[in-house]
Order: structure tokens, then C-alpha cells, then sequence
């Protein structure tokens, strides 16, 4: 029984790749996402500014996300104390952010690829299902077009931005909040109660911020007040 299975099973797909060798290259290039890498190369150097732009501004999305995110599991609205020039940096300032920016990246171009490959699998979706209800499969598991594609990959993009840098930031915030990582003694008129143990959130172009393991509290100092910072060294 499992024989005759598996034999239809390899006939079912010697049909579906006999079917796909008759489909004309000009039929495929509708599914093909099109990326014409010398024009791409030719924008970026005619257009330098922009290019730098869009990938700046790629990273300060990445990096508001991971504030926003971050300091939420502190109950601090960190948006109030920040400056335009704090949420453009605030990427750049954690490697781990700037290393998934570059994935995120390297998974647009994966998708490419995929959709590149899976074109003769969306031209038979589409001849199979092209009638009914059924006609949503091909829309689901295939690629319609190359709006369709880019569509797909800036939603696919989103949701990576959220997940991995959320996740990286709940981690990070966690890591402070159980294991008291980023200890510092703190020198400042705002921090001289014995038995004090902060860490260090972050900093911004006006303050400090800290929190306080023995009240579990979030402290905000102002940078002029502040006279020094050193780190606890791990035993």
C-alpha cells in the first residue's frame, strides 16, 4: 500500500515538472521578482544621499523599535526624554541591533531567491486553482507578481524587525532585571543612599538612566549631574 503511494505520489511530481519544462520564459518572468542589480548599483552612485538615507533611516526604525521595547519593561516612556539625534543613533550603539539590521537584509535577498526558484511552482498554482475559493491557494503559496513579492517581503521585514529586536531588547532588559548586569557605580548627589546597586540603562544627550535593584526603581539624572561612571567589575 505504501508502495503504491509513493509511486503516485513521484508521478504526480514527474507530471508537475513536465508541465513547468513547457512554460515559456516570458510566462515565468511574471512570477520572477525583478531586480536589476546594475540599475540598483547605478541608483546608489547617482543618488548617494539617498541611498544613505534610506539605509540610516532603515536603521533608526530598528533602533526606536528597540527603545521603545527596551525601556517599556522598565515602565519608563523614554520617548519624553529623548532627542531626535538620540533615536538616530540608539541602532548604531548596540552591535546586536546593527548585526540584525544586516540580516534583515540578508533575509529580503533569501526571499528573492526563493521567489526567483519557486516561479514555475506559482505558474501551476495558478493553472491548477484558477477557479472558486480554491483560487486563494495560489495567492497564499505562490507568487502572483512582482508587487506581490515586495509586498510579501515588507511584511516578512516588519515582522522581523518586531520579533528578533523585541526579543533581543525583552532579553537584554531581563538580563538587568534577574541577573543585575551592567552594574556601575554612579557618582552623583542623586545617588548616595548606602546599599545602592544600579545599573546602567542607557544614555541619551541629556540624562542618564539607571535603575535601582534594592527599591526596583527607574532613576533619572540629569548628565550635568552626574560626575562620574564606573563600571563593577565581575568577580
Amino acid at each position: 500500500m505504501l508502495s503504491l503511494e509513493l509511486q503516485s505520489l513521484f508521478f504526480k511530481l514527474g507530471r508537475l515538472m513536465e508541465t513547468n519544462s513547457k512554460v515559456s520564459d516570458s510566462e515565468l518572468d511574471k512570477y520572477r521578482p525583478k531586480v536589476n542589480f546594475r540599475e540598483v548599483f547605478k541608483f546608489v552612485i547617482d543618488h548617494p544621499g539617498l541611498s544613505v538615507f534610506l539605509v540610516y533611516a532603515t536603521i533608526a526604525i530598528a533602533g526606536f523599535i528597540y527603545l521603545v521595547i527596551f525601556y517599556n519593561k522598565f515602565e519608563l516612556q523614554v520617548t519624553t526624554y529623548l532627542e531626535v539625534t538620540d533615536i538616530l543613533v540608539a541602532g548604531i550603539k548596540d552591535p546586536w541591533v546593527m548585526l540584525m539590521i544586516l540580516g534583515s537584509f540578508t533575509l529580503v535577498l533569501l526571499i528573492w531567491i526563493i521567489a526567483y526558484i519557486q516561479a514555475p511552482f506559482s505558474v501551476w498554482l495558478d493553472r491548477k486553482f484558477d477557479k472558486g475559493l480554491l483560487r486563494i491557494i495560489p495567492r497564499i503559496a505562490g507568487v502572483q507578481s512582482t508587487r506581490s513579492f515586495w509586498w510579501t517581503a515588507l511584511v516578512i521585514l516588519s515582522l522581523y524587525f518586531y520579533m528578533f529586536i523585541g526579543l533581543h531588547a525583552i532579553n537584554k532588559a531581563d538580563s538587568i532585571l534577574n541577573d543585575k548586569q551592567h552594574l556601575i557605580v554612579v557618582d552623583s548627589e542623586a545617588t548616595t543612599k548606602n546599599g545602592d546597586q544600579f545599573s546602567l540603562l542607557g544614555t541619551s544627550i541629556n540624562y542618564v538612566f539607571l535603575y535601582n535593584h534594592r527599591n526596583k526603581a527607574t532613576l533619572i539624572v540629569p548628565l550635568e549631574n552626574i560626575k562620574s561612571l564606573q563600571p563593577v567589575k565581575k568577580e
